[in-house]
């Protein structure tokens, strides 16, 4: 996987305050952090079973009951791009005892569109699980054969290329807006409810080309010759992919569209709490089953913790603020 880019010093100090949530409370280092945990832990997933944040929940679950000695129950709870979750989670008593997935730069897109009742700083990044590129497909048929094809068809008839994300408020549709904002490509967002039926869109001629995760849902189309992959948002080239980066092909800003899955915790949470848990998640990156099946092709290189899923958080809306909605 990619490593994270650094960051503006500026921002730094924005990330400081959101990692700061995590020890607001737990500074003492009383009795309630030193038996942490001391009862089930509930981990919250934003989305329906099947998907890539489910499944790398049900991994992670399993190695965080062994190292933490207590059952995590995960809990499929989606709605509202992630926001049910959300607001489930900062309902909770920051004690560590419930946790969410969280899919960034969705996250951060839905409170950038909306009022949904949260922002960042609701809260305590516990770190980085899995990291999921995307990228431009088309069907196999199609008659653009490369990215530039494709682009050169919407600059010449204008809305005419639909591109079907997997959602309405999430990196894909941003990126690809962001495209037609950065480079005079009008493109036409037209959303779906996940990757699935992006695909079948796809495959049914419904919509000429997708922005989509690389993920072990898409992965099987792509290799089987049923889809085509123009263009990969990553800095450098995917081993299991067989396509050009945005980079190279003369579109240096299409470097955010990866998916980062993280597990967050209610802002205030102890930062000791936060720190055991950090270290259960930083274990279970060394673990080979753990890794096996959450997919290496998906698993940071360097463990990604607390302070940098802070970090992705401020820079997802450095990125993105100006190009939500609409």
């Amino acid at each position: 996987m990619r490593s994270l880019r650094p960051l503006a010093a500026a921002l730094l100090v924005t990330v400081s305050a959101l990692t700061g949530c995590a020890q607001q409370s737990g500074g003492d280092g009383g009795t309630a952090t030193a038996d942490y945990p001391s009862q089930d832990i509930r981990l919250i997933v934003p989305y329906a079973a099947g998907g890539p944040t489910d499944i790398a929940a049900r991994a992670l679950g399993t190695h965080l009951e062994e190292e933490l000695g207590q059952p995590v129950v995960v809990e499929n709870l989606p709605g509202a791009s992630g926001t049910t979750a959300y607001i489930e989670l900062i309902s909770a008593e920051p004690d560590g005892h419930t946790l969410s997935m969280t899919a960034l730069p969705t996250a951060v897109l839905n409170y950038l569109s909306n009022d949904v009742g949260y922002t960042r700083e609701d809260f305590a990044p516990v770190g980085v699980v899995t990291q999921v590129p995307s990228g431009i497909v088309v069907p196999a048929d199609s008659p653009h054969q490369d990215l530039e094809s494709l682009f050169e068809a919407a600059r010449s008839q204008p809305d005419s290329i639909g591109v079907g994300t997997p959602g309405a408020t999430n990196t894909h549709a941003a990126e690809t807006r962001r495209i037609s904002e950065l480079y005079d490509v009008p493109l036409t967002v037209v959303p779906f409810d996940g990757n699935a039926e992006v695909q079948t869109a796809l495959l049914g001629g419904n919509v000429p080309a997708g922005f989509v995760n690389l993920s072990q849902d898409m992965l099987p189309a792509i290799e089987a010759g049923n889809l085509r992959v123009l263009a990969v948002g990553t800095e450098e080239r995917l081993p299991y992919v067989d396509a050009p980066t945005f980079v190279e092909l003369g579109y240096p800003e299409l470097t955010q569209s990866t998916t980062t899955f993280g597990v967050i915790a209610p802002a205030e949470t102890p930062d000791e709490v936060v720190a055991t848990l950090e270290d259960a998640l930083r274990s279970a990156g060394e673990d080979e089953t753990v890794v096996e099946a959450l997919d290496p092709r998906y698993v940071p290189e360097e463990f990604v913790g607390s302070a940098g899923l802070a970090e992705l958080f401020v820079e997802t809306e450095e990125t993105f603020r100006d190009v939500v909605g609409g």
